[in-house]
């Protein structure tokens, strides 16, 4: 079976590369020197665009046991899962995720009397659409806190933390964070996404203009992690592995040193996915949220 992809993030030296993947690539090296506008239309879509990947079975049986329900935002069927009954505790997915990835998290949340709340973005997971982008998505999660409020806590993956750390600091209040594997800067996942597609300097330079155009100026710092969290006054749990390809640890580091007294554990083997499936990752967060 092919390896999953994701563009926004890196990607492993080791991995097979997959035809489809291989033929972008040409394209992109190719074409892109000569026609970087041109070429930067096809980057600004692959940017925005999002992916669904079989859901795994642990996630199909969790979510058999929820209670679903469907939030309107700005027209968008948000498809959110709950279980139990307490204060709550947000799940929020990264980029090409969906909310039956906090399967492992339900039932020691729900055993510590904790409702859990894990809503598929814009574009994953049972919500539709095939792209989105951080205001989208941090602009569902605020709706999200209104209606399953106030959020005790929230467990984000990947992507998701940039979300919530961009919500947190635009109003949403959350008492405690759980971040997992998380991107610090934009730059970093547009460098990511430079490496795996080998997109040329000029043709995400042409890329960056397109979306500074769309998004009114520069947005690359003020939506960073590192920018959001540095003052926010939730207790922070930072979690990464040392071995997470996507993502590389380091990030995680430098999110907990931009948040004023946040905590930072680093992990060793589990990756950027099975991470959320480690049993010990699991209690740590359910024994910092419970404080």
């Amino acid at each position: 079976m092919a390896r999953k992809e994701q563009f926004h993030g890196g990607r492993s030296s080791t991995r097979p590369i997959p035809p489809a993947l291989r033929a972008m690539r040409f394209l992109f090296a190719t074409l892109g020197r000569i026609f970087p506008g041109l070429m930067s239309r096809w980057a600004y879509a692959l940017w925005f665009r999002t992916r669904r990947f079989p859901e795994s079975a642990a996630g199909k049986r969790r979510v058999r046991g929820a209670r679903c329900e469907t939030l309107l935002v700005d027209d968008i069927p948000l498809a959110v899962h709950v279980w139990g009954e307490g204060p709550t505790v947000l799940f929020l997915h990264g980029w090409s995720g969906r909310g039956s990835q906090v399967a492992a998290f339900v039932e020691p949340l729900l055993a510590a009397g904790y409702r859990v709340v894990a809503p598929d973005a814009p574009g994953h997971g049972e919500t539709p659409g095939d792209r989105t982008n951080i205001l989208e998505i941090a602009a569902t999660v605020q709706v999200v806190g209104e209606r399953f409020g106030p959020l005790h806590a929230a467990i984000t993956h990947s992507f998701g933390g940039m979300v919530l750390a961009y919500a947190m600091r635009h109003g949403l209040s959350v008492g405690r964070v759980v971040m997992i594997s998380a991107p610090a800067h934009v730059g970093y996942l547009i460098a990511g996404f430079a490496q795996t597609l080998a997109i040329p300097g000029s043709v995400i330079e042409a890329m960056q203009k397109r979306i500074n155009r769309r998004f009114d100026g520069e947005i690359w710092e003020r939506l960073s992690t590192v920018y959001s969290v540095k003052e926010l006054a939730a207790p922070a749990l930072i979690i990464h592995d040392e071995d997470d390809n996507s993502v590389g640890w380091e990030q995680g580091k430098i999110i907990a040193s931009a948040w004023p007294g946040a905590q930072f554990l680093k992990t060793s083997g589990l990756g950027h996915g099975r991470i959320l499936r480690d049993k010990q990752v699991v209690a740590a967060a359910v024994e910092f949220i419970k404080g």
